[in-house]
């Protein structure tokens, strides 16, 4: 760790106060009064406080890797039905126009939408009896900057507005894009009109949002020094200096093997445009019923792409001119002196044509001591796009060039098999949901929930790679009709005295997926493999090549989610609340990747061996615990021990089987720590806050031959309350300054513990820690 001298930190403060921030909110909402079977909310957790990014909400961590289970919710819908192509921030950001933001519990997640894991929820806000203006800017040490204003107010006869304008200039971590200023650069504005009446309400909002991300891409190159330690290269400062090629551009081809120089700073590769449509409202019946209804329609054009190591070797390039290989610059004689270089894959989707709508209502009545609440949605998504991809080379350092072996080339591609694809797709859902949360005795409070979902899948997909001349050839198509997902929860909460008591959950998710594995087809409707060879021995000119295709068809199959918890509970009023329980969760039947490098080719061949399937378990403990110790002093403290771990988990290829069955896995750690102290002085005007969250050792590849060592995510801040209208809030991210590696490590499934020896001091790829960012943020309320 280092120390940052008066000097230095004045300088930077300087900087940052010359140039911009856009400041995370501290989530305030922390304090637990009561423990519930009913809770519909998790408590204690700094939902916005984001270690990796600055305009996203955080990863709750529970023991089970990110698959694109995680929604974001506003106005009761989410704001997305899926995240590929449609990232959840592309159409959603947190600024003034919303009144609130929570974190939905793992139950309600998978009650509401069958999702697995924490779902934030947010709402936009009503109109104000009267007129009112919110407004917010924020600048940080990076020089990403925003600026938002929110107006509410009535209008005639019970109608009212809100208007809302949201401009973000994100520089991420400050690294220097030679073909673009900003990392991402967001506009959104939202309208709404809104009827309250005596019953109940209706709201109309229409929220634009433009959001430019050039590309998503979070690799970094470091050196590999064994037992967790890692080293950043001269050339390239880790989470600061930017690992996608200056130029901008990407070499790809489409599926008829067409290239396709992609530009990353072009609107079809980088800008996402989304129109929604919310009708929201509710509605109170004369016999005690009360009805709640949300419903949303997107219309998006979404691109996405991605960038990343096509496999775990960095070539060092001295001993690759000692065996005659020479690598030039793209287009010229030049050649490239430099120490590495990298091989790369690029997956480009042009903007995509995307259409959403979510329907969902609810009916709640409480009947003696029995909360009911009936529900049920209705979803549809259709989403059609190409994947552009390409394997090509660039040299290891700040804004790489890429290279090819052959001087004066303008080809990029150095694997001419490389794929485009193209899939539409089409989700139909209809659910019904009930719960009820209701007392048995004076001690005794029960939750129980149920989902049953009704779904259809439809999916047309181009599996002739590489032939021009077919584009007319008809499509396969692949429906999963008639498909049931099922979710059920319980819950209790026993009081054995009136601070003190047991507590316990158990939540069962069953969900239906296709598995994405058609086949590659040659012209004659013959099944290639991903090298482009049909089954069987071929005489090529560099040697004997064996083909390996893909013969599997696309299927549907179901994964379940099985957690279940329990504990203790002490609930002492402000002084001391805690909770400390045990939790077990299983996910089955996972499709996993199960492409492998053919370890005797010296030509690079890989193959894709799938569809693997293969399980998640994990046991954990947690203790969780909120006090007010003295006036105007909080702390919240968490502790995790979890052992996430792989079950039943092998892949067979090339005459070898690799085994991850009880190994750790991978970016996940066994030990988990959140410290949050917060001092109130000043009669109230001042706040000082920090927050603090450890991660203990990791592992960084399916076989744990890698390792990480520990660190702390670490934030802290300064808030002062002029007036009821005006704050002020000073925030440093990573004040410790820490720098470092996290993250799974692309292309090492195969690297055995054994053999780890070989790459320490080796160059590898993974993904960087924050670098330490200040920021500062005004509210203003009119």
């Amino acid at each position: 760790m280092k120390k940052m001298s008066i000097g230095c930190f004045l300088f930077v403060l300087s900087i940052f106060l010359l140039s911009g921030v856009n400041a995370q909110e501290q989530n305030d909402s922390t304090k637990v009064s009561s423990v519930s079977a009913s809770s519909k909310e998790e408590k204690n957790r700094n939902v916005m406080l984001n270690a990796e990014s600055a305009n996203s909400p955080r990863d709750v961590n529970i023991g089970l890797p990110f698959q694109g289970d995680i929604v974001i919710l506003e106005n009761d819908v989410p704001v997305v039905y899926y995240f590929y192509p449609t990232f959840p921030t592309s159409a959603w950001r947190v600024d003034n126009s919303l009144s609130r933001i929570g974190l939905l519990s793992f139950e309600e997640g998978a009650l509401l939408y069958g999702k697995v894991g924490f779902a934030v929820s947010s709402y936009d806000r009503d109109f104000s009896r009267k007129f009112k203006g919110f407004a917010s800017s924020s600048i940080n040490s990076m020089g990403s900057s925003s600026f938002d204003v929110t107006l509410t107010g009535p209008l005639k006869n019970g109608w009212g507005y809100m208007a809302s304008f949201y401009q973000f200039n994100d520089r991420a971590n400050g690294a220097n894009y030679q073909y673009s200023s900003w990392s991402s650069r967001t506009s959104m504005a939202k309208l709404s009109i809104q009827k309250k009446y005596k019953k109940g309400s209706v709201k109309l909002l229409y929220k634009y949002v433009d959001d430019n991300k050039p590309a998503v891409s979070s690799y970094n190159p470091l050196l590999y020094m064994g037992d967790g330690e890692t080293k950043a290269l001269d050339n390239f400062s880790l989470g600061k200096d930017s690992y996608l090629p200056g130029s901008g551009i990407i070499p790809t081809v489409d599926r008829y093997q067409n290239t396709v120089m992609a530009d990353l700073n072009s609107d079809e590769f980088s800008r996402t445009e989304s129109h929604n449509i919310y009708l929201v409202g509710d509605h109170e019946f004369d016999n005690g019923w009360k009805l709640n209804y949300s419903g949303i329609y997107q219309k998006m054009n979404s691109p996405l792409s991605i960038v990343f190591p096509l496999s775990l070797s960095i070539l060092n390039v001295a001993e690759q001119n000692a065996n005659g290989r020479h690598f030039y610059k793209l287009g010229t004689t030049n050649e490239y002196t430099g120490k590495y270089v990298q091989s790369m894959y690029s997956q480009m989707s042009p903007q995509s044509d995307c259409e959403m709508y979510t329907v969902r209502a609810e009916m709640t009545k409480k009947i003696k001591n029995h909360d009911l609440r009936f529900g049920t949605t209705v979803q549809m998504f259709h989403r059609a796009y190409d994947v552009l991809t390409g394997s090509w080379r660039m040299t290891v350092e700040a804004n790489p060039t890429i290279v090819t072996t052959t001087a004066g080339s303008d080809d990029p591609m150095y694997n001419p098999y490389a794929y485009g694809s193209y899939a539409d797709d089409k989700w139909e859902k209809q659910a019904l949901y009930a719960s009820d949360d209701f007392k048995v005795g004076s001690r005794l409070d029960l939750s129980i929930g149920a989902r049953l979902e009704h779904q259809d899948f439809t999916t047309y997909s181009d599996p002739y790679k590489n032939f021009e001349g077919l584009e007319d050839k008809e499509l396969l198509k692949y429906k999963a009709k008639n498909k049931w997902n099922k979710v059920a929860y319980g819950k209790f909460v026993y009081k054995l005295t009136n601070h003190f008591g047991l507590l316990g959950d158990v939540c069962y998710n069953v969900d239906n997926k296709t598995t994405w594995d058609y086949p590659y087809r040659d012209e004659n409707g013959a099944s290639i493999d991903e090298n482009g060879y049909t089954a069987g021995f071929h005489i090529t000119s560099t040697g004997l090549v064996v083909g390996h295709p893909r013969a599997t068809k696309p299927k549907d199959y179901e994964i379940s989610v099985l957690k279940s918890s329990g504990g203790v509970y002490l609930n002492i009023g402000k002084k001391l609340n805690l909770v400390s329980k045990l939790t077990y969760i299983e996910k089955n039947n996972i499709l996993g990747s199960a492409t492998l490098d053919d370890p005797t080719s010296m030509m690079g061949v890989r193959a894709d061996f799938g569809p693997e399937f293969y399980n998640i378990q994990t046991m954990g403990w947690s203790t969780d615990i909120m006090s007010e110790p003295f006036k105007n002093f909080s702390i919240h403290y968490l502790l995790t021990l979890q052992k996430p771990e792989y079950k039943d988990y092998s892949v067979s290829g090339f005459g070898q089987t690799y085994d991850y069955s009880d190994n750790i896995i991978p970016s996940l750690s066994q030990v988990l720590m959140e410290i949050d102290p917060s001092y109130t002085f000043g009669k109230g005007k001042y706040k000082a806050w920090v927050s603090l969250r450890y991660f203990g050792k990791q592992y960084a590849n399916e076989t744990n031959a890698f390792t990480y060592n520990p660190w702390w995510e670490n934030f802290g801040g300064f808030d002062y309350y002029v007036s009821r209208n005006l704050t002020f809030k000073l925030q440093v991210v990573n004040f410790l300054d820490q720098a470092g590696v996290k993250g799974k490590i692309e292309g090492a499934a195969q690297i055995q513990k054994e053999d780890i020896g070989d790459y320490i001091g080796k160059p590898i790829v993974a993904s960087a820690i924050r670098p330490r960012t200040i920021e500062l943020k005004v509210n203003y309320k009119f």
